[in-house]
């Protein structure tokens, strides 16, 4: 064994060379391999870099800060101050006849205060207020997260869409290229006029310009995308299983969905804390008509080398002074009256906010409820064309292996698949943004149901059933 060991150990160094690179070749092929992202990764993406969220994340720390500073101000305030001067003074006697001394001395003084309220509604009233201002900003960052759920999948879905009508549009090209290439040949035959060859072309050519815009709205599509997660260039997206079988995730009862807007929106439930904001800030405006009641507490110390007047011997004073202080506010021009006015009215904005906030969250809960109906019905009747399609398409190869089809026939039965295919993962797609959108509209979208929907997706286009895949990139890149 020890034999071994050392032979393992004192391995050639050649041998040890060519391990290592090797290893270096591996590693460097599997850095440049691009990696498939998957949609709970593309949330964790727009989670670092999506502005809004990050906006509503400071939204939460700011309010936390105004709790604490609503607070800070019900408690004790006690602050020092210290001062030392140099002073010249000269003055004149009343005497016969009269004198102008002047003095030269220096004073120090120093003090602390303690200022403690009693009786302060409106600083109760704001600290209520900040507090009902925090849950509140909670509550938006759910929304936006929710919401940033919704934007992403929505984009992303859009260009997996816009993905499948290239593949569609160059399938299109593919077989009316091949229809005018036998079209312009049984011209020059005799065997077809040339208006029927010029047709063919015109058809390809219009096939072309319809693969060219696709592969624009491709680039379109990307773009929107990047506004969530910063620059996608090289981005490899998965491939919806043809296989993929779809839950009904969303039953068939709406009521039952429409029932839990109140209870799980977090949009309304912001709403709803905006409005008791709104009350807070009603009580503390009301608070500037009522006296407030304070304990005040001083300690000072003064130094002067001379006195105030003149010949006086100077001084040190220490003084300590503890006792109440009441203000009654008598008249403020209407100023607080219009605040009150001003509050009035923001909490009868803060209701018809809320009263938006909950219809948008209603027609949110429907349309997704209505387009997931939709697309499964589509999803259903392209999956029966893909079957059919594919049929066509096998009996077209074999044909086109025994003489009996051209090259031609079989190209028209791919495309006719890949629109069936185009078809069918379109309504899938739907289905997907519909339900992210009932599930986000009510909070509720997690982690869960991400990587539950990541399982319908396939990184390799074999297992999937398509045709090609490519990293997404612009137009010309």
């Amino acid at each position: 064994m020890a034999s071994q060991i050392r032979a393992r150990g004192h391995a050639p160094p050649t041998r040890c060379l060519a391990m290592l690179f090797a290893w270096f070749c591996a590693v460097s092929v599997h850095a440049t391999q691009p990696q498939v992202t998957s949609l709970g990764e593309l949330f964790a993406i727009a989670h670092e870099s999506e502005p809004g969220f990050r906006s509503a994340e400071a939204n939460v720390a700011a309010a936390r800060a105004r709790t604490r500073e609503a607070l800070g101000a019900m408690l004790p305030q006690l602050t020092a101050t210290a001062n030392s001067n140099g002073n010249r003074r000269r003055y004149e006697t009343l005497s016969t006849p009269p004198t102008t001394p002047h003095d030269r001395y220096h004073s120090n003084g120093d003090q602390i205060s303690l200022n403690q309220p009693l009786w302060r509604p409106a600083n109760i009233a704001s600290w209520h207020q900040a507090q009902e201002n925090a849950a509140q900003a909670h509550d938006q960052l759910d929304d936006a997260e929710q919401q940033l759920y919704l934007k992403v999948s929505t984009a992303w879905f859009d260009l997996m869409e816009a993905r499948d009508a290239v593949e569609f549009t160059t399938a299109q090209r593919d077989a009316l290229h091949a229809q005018w290439n036998i079209a312009r040949r049984a011209a020059e035959l005799g065997a077809q006029s040339q208006p029927q060859a010029d047709d063919a072309q015109a058809k390809y050519e219009e096939a072309s310009a319809d693969e060219a815009s696709a592969e624009l709205d491709l680039a379109a599509k990307l773009a929107a995308l990047e506004q969530w997660v910063g620059p996608a260039d090289g981005l490899m997206q998965p491939y919806l299983r043809d296989d993929a079988k779809i839950p009904d995730l969303v039953g068939d009862d709406l009521d039952e969905w429409l029932e839990q807007v109140d209870t799980h929106s977090p949009a309304l439930r912001a709403a709803s804390r905006a409005i008791e904001a709104a009350n807070a800030e009603i009580s503390k405006q009301h608070a500037g008509h009522l006296p407030t009641l304070d304990m005040v507490a001083t300690y000072g110390d003064t130094d002067q080398a001379v006195g105030n007047f003149p010949g006086q011997s100077g001084y040190r004073i220490r003084q300590l002074a503890v006792g109440l202080q009441l203000s009654v506010p008598l008249y403020s021009g209407g100023t607080q009256s219009a605040k009150v006015a001003e509050a009035l009215a923001m909490r009868d904005k803060a209701r018809d906010d809320q009263d938006a906030t909950r219809r948008q969250a209603i027609l949110n809960v429907k349309t997704a409820f209505l387009g997931w109906r939709a697309g499964q019905a589509k999803a259903a009747a392209a999956h029966i064309a893909v079957a059919s399609a594919g049929t066509t398409l096998a009996a077209a190869e074999e044909g086109a292996s025994r003489g009996l089809k051209t090259d031609a026939d079989v190209l028209t039965a791919r495309q006719q698949l890949v629109a069936a295919r185009r078809d069918m993962r379109k309504g899938r797609y739907q289905q997907l943004t519909s339900y992210i959108k009932l599930k986000s509209t009510l909070g509720e979208l997690s982690a869960a149901d991400l990587d539950e929907l990541d399982q319908l997706f396939s990184a390799r286009e074999s297992d999937a059933g398509t045709l090609a895949m490519a990293p997404i990139r612009r137009k010309g890149s």
